[in-house]
Formats: structure tokens, C-alpha cells, sequence
């Protein structure tokens, strides 16, 4: 897999999976209401390669007005359902706003769904200050940086966030800004050195 960089832009060549598409879909939709978003955890990882399975992409969203979020989910009602409620402003008001996030699913699916929540706390507010563009094939979807993505999957410290984690370590390696890593590993009370091995760093 070839991945070309530029700044704040990587593009690369791929078969789309039913995760690509479903996110670069969404994407769009949320694009096109002017909506700030970044995809986060799990989905970094398979959108550059990892072979693995997963229920949901998650997607930080900036906190927006509840017209905006009206809007936003008229937009999605075509093709879209929400898991948790089908009024909007109980999802607005007892979900989102409580930070407990809500799911969206193509009608008639189950798995896999978007997982959406606020970007609420000091690290999820960076990752969106501070996305990626990933160009494929013509279409964009923006996610969160590599070296916070690294790190908040170490601080999650599963086999199966560990395994993400140094995948993308080692895919990336060579373009990671590791002062940003240190710091964003130091952040979150990980020790260096466990960070480290783990990584193979």
C-alpha cells in the first residue's frame, strides 16, 4: 500500500470495506452541514490496513445548537436510523449532552453502526483542532492525528488496542512527530518506558 503525504493530507489506493464506505459517507453528511468531526479509535487501524473486525466506527463531533443537530439528523433520515431513540431532542438533550453517545445505522443493518458523541473532553477537542485529511479514491474523511490516536490507544491498554497501536506505529514510524507522541503518551499518565516496549520503539 503506497500512502503519499502532504502537510495535513494522506492518500492512498485501497479496496473500500463496508468500514471505509460506511464512514466516508457520513462523513460527507456531516461535511455538507458544516459540521467539525474527526474518526477516533479502532477504525484508524483498519482504515490503513489492519485486518480485524469491529461494530462501530466512532466519530467526535463538535458540540453544535440543537437546530443544527435537527438539521443533521433530517439529513440523515433517509438512509439512517438512530439505535438509541427516535426523537432527536431526547437525543440531544439525555444522550449527547450527558456524553453518552448514539449510533447510527444504514436502515435495515445492525453492525456496523457510527458510534457519535461530543468532542468533550481536553484530548478529544485536540484530535479535532488537529485532524487528518484521508483521500480515497477522490473522496476525503478527516481522523484524528497518528500520535494521538497512538497514544489513547495505549491508555486503553487492550490486546486489541495494543495490537492498533503498534500497527500504526510501525506503519507510520517513519512520519510520526515524535516529541507530539511523548507528550500525548505523557498526558495520559502512561509510563515512557511501558510505552515504549510495547511499541517496540
Amino acid at each position: 500500500m503506497e500512502i503519499e503525504f502532504d502537510h495535513n493530507k494522506i492518500s492512498f489506493q485501497k479496496e473500500l470495506t463496508i468500514y471505509d464506505t460506511l464512514a466516508l459517507e457520513f462523513g460527507e453528511i456531516l461535511q455538507r452541514n458544516e459540521i467539525k468531526y474527526v474518526f477516533v479509535s479502532g477504525y484508524i487501524a483498519i482504515l490503513f490496513g489492519r485486518s480485524r473486525i469491529s461494530e462501530d466506527i466512532d466519530v467526535l463531533v463538535e458540540k453544535i445548537s440543537f437546530d443544527r443537530f435537527l438539521s443533521l439528523w433530517e439529513s440523515l433520515q433517509n438512509r439512517y436510523y438512530c439505535h438509541n431513540t427516535s426523537s432527536p431532542k431526547d437525543a440531544y438533550d439525555n444522550y449527547l449532552d450527558n456524553n453518552i453517545a448514539i449510533r447510527f445505522s444504514l436502515k435495515g443493518i445492525v453492525i456496523p453502526n457510527v458510534e457519535f458523541k461530543w468532542a468533550s473532553t481536553e484530548q478529544q477537542k485536540e484530535a479535532l483542532e488537529s485532524s487528518l485529511s484521508v483521500v480515497l479514491g477522490g473522496r476525503a474523511l478527516q481522523i484524528s492525528s497518528l500520535e494521538i490516536q497512538i497514544a489513547f490507544k495505549l491508555y486503553l491498554n487492550s490486546n486489541k488496542d495494543i495490537e492498533d497501536a503498534r500497527y500504526l506505529f510501525e506503519l507510520f514510524k517513519d512520519r510520526l512527530d515524535m516529541k507530539a507522541l511523548k507528550i500525548h503518551i505523557i498526558e495520559l499518565n502512561i509510563p515512557l518506558n511501558d510505552a515504549q516496549t510495547k511499541l517496540g520503539w
